[in-house]
């Protein structure tokens, strides 16, 4: 037996077996009201996220658009030289040159601009929209009396749970009309 305490990870699993024991001794003695959610339902089916999702689209799009023309101009830009090369003397040929090699510059430039723009732009919509979230789950759980709301993850904070304790769906409806009711509501 003394063998058994001398390795770490059975003290970890210990302690993992102490946790869940009073977790279930507080669910039955207490009867305490615990529910969890499917956390990726519950951030993609949010109607905020969806509208966060679509207005990040329409930003992304605009910026393609944009290197698109830069792009197009560039060409115009080679081709013209180069349709204009034999006729052109070697002081112009330098001047076009330079220009030319200024519109790839811009353009580099531009493109790796516009990638960080959406890149924060995406992080701060995700964040703003994850901090919604908690802040509307936390309010329905106090409405309806939830000691413990758990959030199911891809990397298994929850492998499995009844039915009866997911709450997925009147959480996910209740976040989609405080979401609704706050947009539609005038602005002060």
């Amino acid at each position: 037996m003394k063998e058994f305490f001398k390795k770490k990870q059975n003290w970890f699993n210990l302690a993992i077996v102490c946790v869940v024991a009073v977790l279930i001794n507080f669910q039955f003695k207490s009867k305490a009201k615990i529910g969890f959610v499917r956390s990726n339902d519950l951030v993609y089916g949010f109607q905020g996220m969806k509208e966060a999702n679509h207005e990040q689209e329409s930003k992304t799009q605009e910026f393609k658009s944009n290197i698109d023309t830069l792009q197009m101009d560039l060409k115009r830009m080679i081709s013209k030289y180069n349709a204009e090369y034999s006729a052109l003397s070697v002081k112009e040929r330098a001047e076009k040159e330079k220009l030319i090699y200024l519109q790839q510059e811009n353009l580099k430039k531009y493109t790796k601009s516009a990638e960080e723009k959406i890149k924060e732009s995406d992080l701060n919509l995700t964040q703003g929209i994850l901090n919604q979230i908690n802040a509307l789950v936390e309010e329905y759980a106090k409405e309806n009396k939830y000691e413990l709301v758990f959030g199911t993850t891809s990397s298994g904070n929850i492998l499995y749970g009844e039915t009866a304790i997911d709450i997925t769906e009147p959480v996910l409806s209740f976040l989609n009309t405080k979401y609704i009711n706050e947009t539609d509501s005038p602005k002060q």
